[in-house]
């Protein structure tokens, strides 16, 4: 008989985290339950939350719908979200491994749904599914709806549309025991991307990361979590994704995205941009002075990529004189750019003029589109009930 032990870090999730811990403890199926709420010193009365469950776990007046259950929690000082997931996984006793966000929740019948998945597949390291993002209320923002794993994917981005490839979903995924074995545990120098890096990770020592098309879970994305605290939160920890598992010479393209994404947040300010940038160097200090010079150098190609993607995007907002300056500023920088698609992107759409650039616009639009569901889109199938804060 399986235990599934499950981690949750939490800190000041008063509002959500009696619906994380109701997912976990009303799981039905004939496995075991081992769960760690981790928490990092709250003050908002998350602890007295976290505390009345595990008293109703250890004095039995909690309806069990499993072959066993217990409850642990702590409430102290952490080194963030990492450290937590590690605290806990370290002392977790379970066969089957997963954390939850005390934001987030498990669908019914998901613990049943991996165990089965893992019986019938010994050689599945992980076991990742689909599952639904939701609003503050529950109410269903849209599907996350996965793919089979594929490393080339999970380790490049998607340039066309400006967006990260981590198809993943975390809250719908769990591994066995025997991975910490092989690759340890999540990387603590990580705060927003930990979880991408675990699984590229993994699928880099060879493990196996299976996928099962199966609803698990819903991930709750709202305004003050860290998934939303900035638009470009994310970058500094996939470039060092990018780093690890592409190498320091291929970065240029990422850079180039990284200061793009910079400038349209600095409302299309490229010194800022650059500025901001060297933030992510902080974390590279200690390498080598042979890698540090190639980051820097594919920081310095990226930047001029940078400028001519912010050039096309002045002259769709008719800041004309701005966009020719951002533009030769890049070419400057890097003649070879001449033949790069976003030199073309820039000059047909400057040619076309004030009138045409909506046209292009949205026939640029449905060209990607068109590609993106034929080349990445995923499986969809009906929603049954877009109130998922019913759970019980």
């Amino acid at each position: 008989m399986p235990r599934l032990t499950v981690v949750t870090p939490s800190y000041n999730q008063a509002a959500f985290i009696d619906e994380t811990i109701r997912s976990v403890l009303t799981q039905a199926g004939d496995f075991e339950i081992e769960y760690l709420v981790m928490d990092g010193g709250s003050t908002d009365g998350s602890a007295d939350i976290i505390r009345a469950y595990a008293e109703r776990v250890a004095s039995g007046e909690w309806d069990v719908r499993c072959a066993g259950l217990t409850m642990e929690w702590v409430s102290q000082r952490d080194g963030g979200q990492s450290d937590a997931i590690n605290q806990g996984l370290r002392r977790a006793t379970g066969q089957i491994l997963s954390y939850i966000n005390s934001d987030d929740a498990y669908l019914p019948g998901a613990f049943e749904q991996i165990a089965r998945a893992f019986a019938a597949d010994p050689e599945a390291d992980f076991v990742f599914g689909d599952g639904d993002v939701i609003g503050a209320q529950g109410e269903l923002q849209w599907e996350w709806l996965s793919r089979p794993y594929n490393q080339k994917v999970m380790t490049s981005y998607h340039f066309l549309w400006n967006d990260f490839t981590n198809y993943i979903m975390q809250q719908a995924t769990f591994w066995r025991r025997r991975v910490h074995e092989r690759i340890g545990y999540f990387d603590e120098a990580f705060h927003f991307a930990m979880d991408a890096e675990y699984w590229i990770r993994a699928a880099q020592a060879g493990l196996r990361l299976v996928h099962l098309p199966r609803k698990l879970a819903a991930f709750r994305l709202i305004a003050g979590t860290k998934s939303r605290a900035s638009p470009t939160i994310f970058w500094e920890d996939y470039l060092e994704i990018f780093r690890r598992y592409r190498g320091a010479g291929a970065l240029g393209p990422f850079f180039g995205f990284y200061y793009y994404n910079l400038a349209l947040h600095r409302e299309f300010d490229l010194d800022r941009s650059l500025a901001d940038g060297r933030a992510v160097f902080t974390r590279w200090a200690e390498l080598s002075s042979q890698e540090q010079r190639v980051l820097e150098a594919q920081a310095h190609r990226g930047f001029a990529l940078a400028c001519m993607l912010i050039a096309r995007d002045l002259v769709k907002a008719e800041r004309l004189a701005e966009a020719t300056r951002a533009f030769r500023r890049g070419l400057r920088q890097r003649p070879d750019l001449a033949a790069h698609p976003a030199v073309a992107d820039y000059l047909i759409t400057r040619a076309v003029g004030r009138a045409g650039r909506p046209l292009l616009e949205r026939a640029r639009r449905h060209l990607i589109w068109q590609y993106r569901h034929r080349r990445f889109d995923y499986r969809y199938y009906p929603i049954k009930s877009t109130n998922r804060s019913r759970r019980s």
